[in-house]
Order: structure tokens, then C-alpha cells, then sequence
């Protein structure tokens, strides 16, 4: 009978021993699976952190390359030709701007391009998106081929709220016109959907736009400073055929009036602003060329020349030796001529 206890004490403690040891076991396992956890989001927390920012900078040669072709009035196929003839027309100019916004969430910065809101346009219209590849670099134009690649006059992509864009066409435009994109899975494409998703459009006036004229970057440092180079000095083939851009800027004359031309086709005259209709050779000296002007009482307007260096006017109240505006009604006079000071 003792033995039978003494067997069965033995056994309990037995029991008693091995679950304890198991408790510890599971302590110890729970402890380290623990610490497992811990160490690896700390890790992948540390990894995120340290991930590598892509360089937008790499959207310069694009910016670059946008100015040239405005300041040339030529395009080719990678850009949209929309922004080049809008920029130089005399009768319904629209400037361009740009910003950098990631539009997929995907953490790369997407360039993106739009006209201007002004008479032509009531609200931004894009006009071109770009994006860089995070493995390798490489900047991807989103807007491609034969409807994505002339937005801005007839046809829209209209940002949504849910990060994927509307395309529509104007009244009677053929292509397109009720459909969607959306960005591809790795965002380096925009992939055309039946429809869009129904989501509202996004407000894009409060997006930090910048002129494309007035952009600065590295890489397009050397073309800009050819651009305002060459915008400080009027020239005469451009206005005999009846561009105007080398005259943007402000003039004044000795007497403290000022005289602004603008890249979007304005005119301001002494505290006025008219929109400029178009230039022309002066049909009685060769060389000078005439700026008119929209004005709603046109009678006693007063005649804009643009008077390029080393040109006469046929008169000696002026400087001939430097490009000048000679606007008055009357016999010219040293006041009657502005020079450039910007």
C-alpha cells in the first residue's frame, strides 16, 4: 500500500514538474516571438525611413525643354504642340504652369503641366504628366500617343478625388469623351478604363503652380539665360511675322511712364491693360514694326512702334542704338520714347 503512494506522490510531482517547465518554455518562446516582432518593425520602420526620396530634379530637361520650344515657337512629338502654339498666338494666348504633386500615392512626385486659367481657359487645364521610374530613374511621359497627347484644346483629363482622371471631349470631338485612367500598379502608366470612376473632380487652383516662363532649374540653366538673353534684344524676323514675344517686358521713358507687354498677350499703357491684337510692318518705315491693340473706344489710340536697334525711325528725338517704343499721337519727343528696363 506505501508503495502505491509513494507511486503516486511520484508521479504527481512528476506531472506537477513538467508543466512548470512547460509554462517556462512557453514564456520564454512568447518572450522571443516578442522580441521577434519588435526587432523586425523596428527594422522595416528603420528601412522606411532610410528609403531612398526619388530626385525630381530629373523633371528639369523636360522644363527645359518646354521653354526652348516656347521661346522658338517649334515642338516636336515628345511635348504637346498645344503649349507651344498657345504661347505664341496673338489672338487667343495661354500661358503655362507646373508643379509637382504625387497624384497615385506611390511617393513619387509627378510632374504636371496646365494651362493657365485666364480668358481662354476658366479653370487649370493639364496639359501633360510625367512620372520617374523609382528603380531606375527615368522619367515617363504619362500623357502619350494619340488621346493623351494633345490635351488641352478639345479634349480634358480631369483629376478626380480618388486619384484616377475623367476624359471627355468637347462637343463634336471624335476621340474619347466619357471614359477613364488610371494609374498602372507600378504608376509608370496611365490605363484606359470603359468609364470613370463617378468621383468628383479635385480642386486645382490651390496646387502650387509655377510660370513656365519664369522657371529656373539646373540643367536648364544655360537654356534660360539664352532665353532672357535673347528676350532682352527685339527681333525683327520674329515680328515681320508677327510675333511679338521679343518685346514682353517692361519700358519706360525718361520722364517715368512705363509701357508692359506680356507673355499672355497684354498691354498695359499708362494704367490701362488692352489686349494686344497683333503686329505688323509699319507701312511707311521700313524696319519699325506696329502694335495694335484692342481698345473699346479705339479712336485716338495711341500708335505702338517697336523700333529695333540701329533702325531710324526718322527721327532724332530717340536713341537709335538701342531697341526702344516710340508711342505717341504727335511729333515724337525724347519722352515720347521707352527703352527696356526689365
Amino acid at each position: 500500500m506505501k508503495n502505491k503512494v509513494l507511486a503516486l506522490v511520484t508521479g504527481f510531482s512528476s506531472l506537477v514538474l513538467l508543466a512548470a517547465c512547460s509554462n517556462q518554455q512557453n514564456g520564454l518562446t512568447s518572450t522571443t516571438s516578442s522580441s521577434s516582432v519588435e526587432q523586425s518593425q523596428s527594422s522595416s520602420s528603420e528601412s522606411s525611413s532610410q528609403e531612398k526620396k526619388v530626385d525630381t530634379s530629373a523633371y528639369d530637361s523636360i522644363i527645359s525643354k518646354y521653354q526652348t520650344a516656347v521661346a522658338n515657337n517649334q515642338t516636336d512629338a515628345s511635348l504637346n504642340s498645344l503649349v507651344v502654339t498657345y504661347a505664341n498666338s496673338q489672338t487667343s494666348p495661354a500661358s503655362t504652369v507646373y508643379t509637382y504633386r504625387d497624384l497615385d500615392g506611390n511617393g513619387v512626385d509627378e510632374l504636371i503641366l496646365a494651362f493657365k486659367p485666364g480668358k481662354l481657359f476658366k479653370e487649370h487645364m493639364i496639359t501633360d504628366i510625367y512620372t520617374i521610374s523609382k528603380d531606375s530613374g527615368q522619367v515617363i511621359r504619362l500623357t502619350e500617343g494619340s488621346q493623351l497627347g494633345m490635351l488641352g484644346e478639345r479634349m480634358t483629363l480631369a483629376y478626380l478625388m480618388d486619384n484616377t482622371f475623367s476624359y471627355y471631349g468637347s462637343a463634336g470631338a471624335m476621340a474619347g469623351g466619357g471614359s477613364g485612367y488610371r494609374f498602372s500598379s507600378d504608376g509608370q502608366s496611365l490605363v484606359k478604363e470603359d468609364s470613370d470612376s463617378g468621383a468628383d473632380k479635385a480642386d486645382l487652383s490651390n496646387w502650387d503652380w509655377k510660370d513656365l516662363s519664369s522657371a529656373s532649374t539646373n540643367s536648364s540653366s544655360s537654356a534660360a539665360s539664352q532665353t532672357q538673353t535673347s528676350s532682352t534684344s527685339l527681333k525683327p524676323d520674329e515680328l515681320k511675322n508677327g510675333n511679338y514675344k521679343s518685346a514682353v517686358g517692361t519700358w519706360k521713358s525718361s520722364n517715368g511712364k512705363t509701357i508692359t507687354i506680356t507673355s499672355d498677350g497684354q498691354l498695359n499703357l499708362w494704367g490701362y491693360t488692352y489686349p494686344i491684337d497683333k503686329v505688323s510692318p509699319n507701312q511707311y518705315v521700313s524696319g519699325i514694326y506696329t502694335l495694335t491693340y484692342v481698345d473699346s473706344s479705339p479712336v485716338g489710340n495711341t500708335p505702338i512702334q517697336l523700333c529695333p536697334k540701329g533702325v531710324s525711325d526718322a527721327s532724332d528725338a530717340g536713341d537709335n542704338s538701342k531697341d526702344r517704343i516710340l508711342a505717341t499721337n504727335g511729333m515724337p519727343s525724347e519722352e515720347s520714347y521707352f527703352y527696356r528696363v526689365d
